[in-house]
């Protein structure tokens, strides 16, 4: 950020006109116009004035800072590098643990945020209190660290049906469900079910139902963060899987996100209803901002994120 930018960014802060600043400094106020356009700088008693008005250094004003753009960052490969390198503290080791905690919390996971890191770092298990953790609770949280991987490994690769069921082998793995032949983990749903009190795709029919919709996206020429939801939308509709189809379907919007270059998303726990509410309103009455816009909230979040853990690094 340029010095003229910076006068304006502190000017604004303060609330105050450039009239207001040009009788500070006993100019016009066309001349702070000038000094935040660019087109003259103030001479060094003129900063100091400044300096002492917005209360920052001079050194601040003067500074040239390099914005950060986070366009300019491919996320996945950011993930990939720190998730090879395996160092803890960087967005691949927080959206491990982010990631995990809000998307198991979602679909009823006892675990806190807390014993959720603590396993991920550890590999074992905090308790806190009397709690009890539920033993498929703990397995689906370290499933879910070896799917976001397995994810980011085949991020860049197209869709398939065969790549969404190994999503769900990996995140069901070694649970009582898993022991269940009739819940056919790996594989598209047996018995029928319903997504919050929908109807979806009978056994019988989802498979094509699933060709139909992987046909229609992987025919798109392009893919914002729309078609991205409009995904998400068919997909939770069809319910492919007996269970795990929330927590599949997300890390599926994750996977495409960094496929296409859009900064992903994870759906928080507290943001659940608005989810929920967002996914039905989609459905039922066609109406797709509520989701739309709770994605793009969560978007937000997690570019904050990202501002935290790569800010320093990529301004320069």
């Amino acid at each position: 950020m340029n010095i003229g930018k910076k006068i304006k960014a502190y000017r604004e802060g303060k609330k105050m006109t450039q009239r207001e600043v040009a009788e500070v400094l006993g100019v016009e106020p066309a001349t702070v116009s000038k000094y935040e356009s660019g087109m003259l700088e103030p001479n060094l008693e003129s900063l100091k004035r400044l300096s002492d008005v917005f209360e920052v250094y001079v050194d601040d004003l003067l500074k040239d800072e390099e914005e950060f753009d986070i366009s300019k960052i491919n996320i996945l490969n950011v993930l990939r590098e720190q998730k090879e390198i395996g160092l803890k503290g960087n967005l691949y080791h927080n959206t491990q643990i982010k990631f995990a905690y809000n998307t198991n919390h979602i679909e009823g996971s006892t675990l806190t945020e807390d014993q959720t890191r603590y396993i991920y770092e550890t590999n074992s298990i905090l308790f806190e209190g009397n709690t009890v953790a539920n033993i498929d609770d703990i397995f689906e949280t370290t499933n879910h660290f070896k799917l976001v991987d397995f994810m980011l490994d085949t991020a860049d690769e197209v869709l398939t049906e065969e790549m969404i069921k190994n999503f769900h082998k990996i995140l069901k793995e070694a649970t009582s469900d898993n022991r269940l032949s009739w819940f056919n983990v790996g594989d598209y749903k047996k018995v029928p079910n319903e997504a919050g009190g929908m109807k979806t795709s009978s056994p019988k029919d989802v498979a094509k139902h699933m060709v139909k919709l992987i046909e229609w996206y992987n025919s798109l020429e392009a893919v914002s963060i729309k078609e991205i939801v409009e995904f998400h939308v068919r997909f939770e509709k069809i319910h492919p899987f007996q269970d795990g189809n929330g927590r599949v379907g997300r890390i599926i919007m994750f996977k495409e996100c960094l496929k296409h270059n859009i900064i992903p998303f994870i759906i928080l726990d507290k943001d659940k209803l608005f989810y929920y509410r967002g996914l039905k309103e989609y459905l039922v009455n066609k109406e797709k901002g509520f989701l739309t816009d709770t994605c793009l909230n969560a978007q937000d979040q997690y570019v904050k994120m990202i501002e935290y853990y790569l800010k320093d690094y990529y301004s320069y």
